[in-house]
C-alpha cells in the first residue's frame, strides 16, 4: 500500500435518531408494506438512543471513515463499557455515509461500533481498495479504542456487511484479517455484491464464519454474478453456515418493494422499507448475532420460516419470501437480474 503524510481534522456529532419510510397510499387506498417489526433482527427494539458519530478526515481522501459510538443507554441495568465491531462497505462512489445513514444509525442503535471505511473515491485505481480499507479499519480501532467511551471489543471479532462493490473488498479484509492483525471475521452479510477484484483465494476466511449473500431479482447492476463469484472461493466454509439467498420485488400493494441494485442503499424514492427491515437489516442482525453471541441462528441460517419472513401487506398477504438455497440456483422464474 502506498505510504502517505497523513494530517487530521476530526467533526464529532451526538444525535437522537428516528426512521420514518417515505410514500403514501394512493386514493381507494391499496394495502401497504409492513412496518418495522417492533423487536427481533431488524426491529426497532434498540437498547441505545442515540450514538457519536465522528469523522476522521486525510487529504487523500480514499483512506477516510466514519465511526458511530452508541450512547444513551436505555437497555437497563449498567450500561455496557465495549461494543461489537460492524465494518459497513459501501458501494461503488457511494462513498459517504448519507447513502445508508438509517442501516447505520439503526447498526449503532442495536448495540455495535461501526466503522465506514471510505476505501474510494472514483479516481482511486481498484487494486488499492482493500488496502486502503484495511488501514482505516485498523486506524478506526486505534483511534475508538482511545476516545471512545463505548469502546470496540476487538477481541470478539468483527461482522462485515456490504453492498456493491463492497461486497469484495468485505470478502478480502475477512480472508486477509490474519496477516494484518484485524479481528477475526464472524460473520458476512454481501448485498448484491459486485464480481470484480476478488482476491484469488479466499481460504484465510475461517470456515466457521457465518455467511448469506443476497441477490435482488430485479439487480440489473451486478445482479447474481458476485454472488456466484464468491460462491465459487467459499467452499470451505460448510453449507451448514453460508447461505445463498434470493430477494424478490413485490408489487401487491403501494409503495412497491422493488429489489433492484438501489434496494440496500437510501436513494430510491422510500429510503427504507421492508426489504431493509426484513431482508440486509434483518439477515445482517441475525448474523452478527449467530457469529458473536451463538443467537438467532435460525434467523441467519438454515432456510427457515424466520430466516425467509419478509412480513406481511397490510390486508394480512405475505410479501414475497426470501428463497434460501446452499449452493447457487437456477434463476427463479420472474427474475430481471444480470446473469439471468
Amino acid at each position: 500500500m502506498r505510504m502517505r503524510k497523513l494530517f487530521v481534522a476530526v467533526a464529532l456529532v451526538v444525535a437522537t435518531v428516528t426512521g420514518t419510510v417515505a410514500g403514501a397510499p394512493p386514493a381507494g387506498a391499496v394495502p401497504t408494506p409492513p412496518a418495522q417489526p417492533a423487536s427481533g433482527p431488524g426491529g426497532a427494539g434498540y437498547p441505545w438512543s442515540s450514538y457519536v458519530y465522528r469523522v476522521r478526515s486525510f487529504p487523500n481522501y480514499d483512506l477516510n471513515y466514519a465511526t458511530y459510538e452508541p450512547a444513551g443507554w436505555v437497555g437497563g441495568g449498567t450500561a455496557p463499557t465495549t461494543s461489537k465491531i460492524v465494518v459497513f462497505m459501501h458501494g461503488y462512489t457511494y462513498n459517504t455515509t448519507p447513502y445508508y445513514q438509517e442501516w447505520l444509525r439503526h447498526l449503532v442503535r442495536k448495540g455495535n461500533t461501526v466503522i465506514f471505511p471510505v476505501y474510494q473515491t472514483q479516481y482511486t485505481p481498484p487494486a488499492y481498495f482493500t488496502g486502503n480499507a484495511i488501514w482505516s479499519i485498523k486506524d478506526a480501532l486505534a483511534y475508538q479504542s482511545a476516545v471512545a467511551t463505548v469502546k470496540p471489543d476487538t477481541a470478539a471479532g468483527m461482522t462485515l456487511m456490504s453492498h456493491s462493490w463492497g461486497g469484495p473488498i468485505s470478502a478480502n479484509v475477512a480472508a486477509r484479517w490474519q496477516a494484518n492483525g484485524l479481528p477475526q471475521p464472524k460473520a458476512l452479510l454481501f448485498a448484491e455484491p459486485h464480481n470484480q477484484t476478488i482476491d484469488s483465494s479466499l481460504a484465510g476466511i475461517p470456515s466457521s464464519t457465518k455467511i448469506d449473500c443476497v441477490v435482488g431479482n430485479y439487480d440489473q447492476i451486478t445482479g447474481r454474478l458476485g454472488c456466484d463469484a464468491l460462491w465459487a472461493k467459499l467452499g470451505h466454509v460448510s453449507t451448514a453456515n453460508k447461505n445463498y439467498v434470493w430477494m424478490f420485488s413485490d408489487y401487491y400493494g403501494y409503495p412497491d418493494l422493488v429489489s433492484d441494485h438501489n434496494a440496500p442503499s437510501e436513494i430510491t424514492c422510500c429510503s427504507i422499507d421492508a426489504l431493509d427491515w426484513y431482508g440486509f437489516w434483518k439477515l445482517g442482525d441475525a448474523l452478527r448475532d449467530c457469529g458473536f453471541l451463538g443467537t438467532s441462528c435460525g434467523t441467519a441460517l438454515g432456510n427457515t420460516a424466520a430466516q425467509r419472513n419478509m412480513g406481511t401487506w397490510s390486508d394480512g398477504t405475505p410479501v414475497l419470501q426470501l428463497q434460501v438455497t446452499t449452493s447457487p440456483p437456477a434463476c427463479p422464474p420472474g427474475s430481471y437480474a444480470l446473469g439471468c
